[in-house]
């Protein structure tokens, strides 16, 4: 296949500019929309302005909340090791903030979506209040998406005293401190505010002194079929395919180029495909909207595809839907169980030398952060319930160098 390194490089160059996976700031409110009424079990109320509540009321507070659990394999988990923390859930406390008309939603879009040409619908929903105290902790985890167009989370940090509980967000090698006991008010009315895809890795790092309150709210794209960003035409990623595809060396005879993709995203648990890959291209989030939107202003036509390979004989596979098993018991899943059609490199039984098998290039390495997992029953001695994985990503398919320079 004729893709050199710097026909490659050309992409990976134009991908350095990293889109943002967090925004973060302060907001103010109508100071009467910071009173906390908590009504599980002895009734609170709790104005949380700047120095608008005492150290013991703010423990009055934390005292009437539930230990916090957190999600680990869709089980909702207790473990204080790994997070200590106080929590009341939506039926049980009542909060005023106005997000949407006081502004803050707005600020939220243009954060992590600013970059783009166009809006997004997002939505936020209210999912629960934590109050950590001193000793109080969470450890690293990324949140379970709660529905397949939730993309992250929102969390307010009220301006009651404490110090540390900084909240540390990693993606892709890049780390960002949120640190809220740090932050300059020039409001007693003002919260600080930070929001984050939900493959984020994040961290609230231990409370040393004080109450740290926060509210979480889970954020939605409102619909999954708005129309794509069409970016700039000088836009570095649109120009660099731009440039490969008018150059006569670059896939001469026409190929298939294959990307791997920066984010997590939500898969269907049952393993009911239910339109997932269109729901999920309508949802891609930052770098890897931006190559989709790229290639497409470009003039080619970007796809979402799940990537199989099997054990057996090593052939790979790009389906346009979850992988599902005809029989139902198979030994193991080989090429009998697999579309011909789909098939991008050669297994023990093909010819190496097939055309087809040499046409497919990965310009952005493959990787497993989104792995669909598809169940099957696997016959032996004894009959046991077996997976495969498929990996989702990105393809696009090149004409021929006369086809696309003739136009």
């Amino acid at each position: 296949m004729s893709v050199s390194d710097a026909q490659r490089a050309l992409v990976l160059d134009a991908l350095v500019d990293p889109k943002p996976f967090y925004g973060e700031g302060v907001h103010e409110f109508p100071a009467q929309q910071l009173f906390l009424f908590a009504s599980r079990q002895t009734p609170v109320c709790v104005n949380l302005s700047k120095d608008g509540a005492s150290s013991d009321e703010l423990e009055k507070l934390a005292s009437v909340c539930q230990a916090a659990t957190f999600g680990r394999n869709q089980v909702d988990v207790l473990d204080e090791s790994y997070r200590k923390a106080g929590k009341l859930d939506c039926g049980d406390f009542s909060l005023g903030l106005e997000i949407v008309a006081s502004g803050l939603l707005d600020k939220v879009h243009d954060a992590l979506f600013g970059w783009e040409a166009r809006e997004r619908e997002i939505q936020a929903e209210l999912y629960k209040l934590n109050v950590y105290r001193t000793g109080s902790f969470f450890k690293a985890h990324k949140d379970t998406p709660r529905g397949t167009n939730m993309f992250g989370s929102l969390v307010l940090t009220f301006a009651t005293p404490h110090e540390g509980g900084q909240l540390a967000l990693r993606h892709d090698g890049h780390e960002q401190i949120h640190d809220t006991s740090a932050t300059q008010y020039h409001s007693d009315h003002q919260v600080s505010w930070v929001a984050f895809f939900s493959d984020v890795e994040h961290e609230v790092l231990p409370v040393t002194s004080g109450h740290r309150v926060t509210l979480t709210y889970n954020l939605y794209f409102r619909t999954a079929t708005e129309p794509r960003v069409r970016p700039k035409k000088s836009d570095a990623l649109v120009q660099a395919f731009k440039t490969l595809l008018a150059d006569k060396t670059f896939m001469p005879d026409g190929g298939r180029l294959g990307f791997g993709l920066k984010h997590q995203y939500p898969f269907p648990s049952d393993g009911n495909d239910s339109g997932f890959l269109k729901e999920t291209g309508n949802s891609l989030k930052g770098m890897d909207s931006a190559l989709f939107n790229a290639i497409e202003a470009a003039g080619l036509a970007p796809q979402l595809r799940l990537w199989y390979k099997l054990d057996g004989d090593g052939s790979q596979y790009l389906l346009p839907y979850i992988w599902e098993a005809l029989d139902d018991q198979i030994e193991d899943v080989d090429g009998y169980d697999m579309p011909k059609k789909h098939q991008i490199t050669a297994g023990y039984e093909d010819d190496e030398d097939d055309p087809k098998f040499k046409n497919f290039v990965w310009m952005v390495s493959r990787n497993s952060n989104t792995s669909v997992p598809s169940q099957y029953v696997h016959y032996g001695n004894e009959a046991s319930i077996e997976y495969l994985y498929g990996d989702l990503v990105l393809v696009a398919d090149v004409p021929h160098a006369h086809e696309r320079l003739s136009t």
